[in-house]
């Protein structure tokens, strides 16, 4: 077969499988292609707290979307995958992971973003992922089962207790 043909062939079946896209589908995608670069650049320069900082002011921004559908959890870590695949610069597991856990906790699921490390093949690797309810979202990530969990960021943290002053009595 031509490389013709073959590349006619992978268009009409990329097509194919984006007339499946729902609206929302289409939304979740061209957020995490907009989100996936950013995020990749703005880890190397202004670091993880501040991007995960950046991440709680969006979602607490824009309004809640997508409901609690499980199969909306693992689909939007799938459109995540998809867009990664096609961004520049190639971003890293923690950049995906940030994405995905700021998508899920605009949706108000109760996701959690994990960074573990590992020592089994030599140097100390590390891993991010996203879990909900102890499980990871991307199906056969090795996140959980090679890695041990290192740090926590829950979606929902309690609010900052704030100090109130006291009013002088007259």
């Amino acid at each position: 077969m031509s490389p013709e043909r073959l590349r006619s062939l992978r268009l009409t079946r990329a097509l194919r499988k984006a007339s499946t896209l729902s609206r929302y589908d289409w939304g979740s995608l061209a957020v995490a292609l907009g989100f996936l670069p950013v995020v990749s650049v703005g880890l190397r320069l202004i670091g993880l707290r501040r991007m995960i900082a950046l991440g709680e002011a969006l979602a607490a921004a824009s309004p809640r979307w997508g409901g609690d559908d499980p199969r909306g959890v693992a689909r939007t870590a799938w459109l995540v995958e998809i867009a990664a695949h096609r961004c520049l610069p190639r971003p890293t597991c923690l950049a995906r992971a940030l994405v995905v856990f700021s998508l899920l906790k605009r949706r108000g699921s109760p996701a959690e973003l994990v960074i573990g490390v590992s020592k089994t093949r030599g140097p100390l690797e590390g891993h991010a992922w996203v879990e909900l309810g102890g499980v990871a979202v991307v199906p056969g990530d090795p996140g959980p089962a090679s890695y041990s969990a290192l740090v926590r960021i829950p979606a929902s943290r309690p609010a900052r207790a704030t100090i109130v002053p006291r009013e002088r009595a007259s």
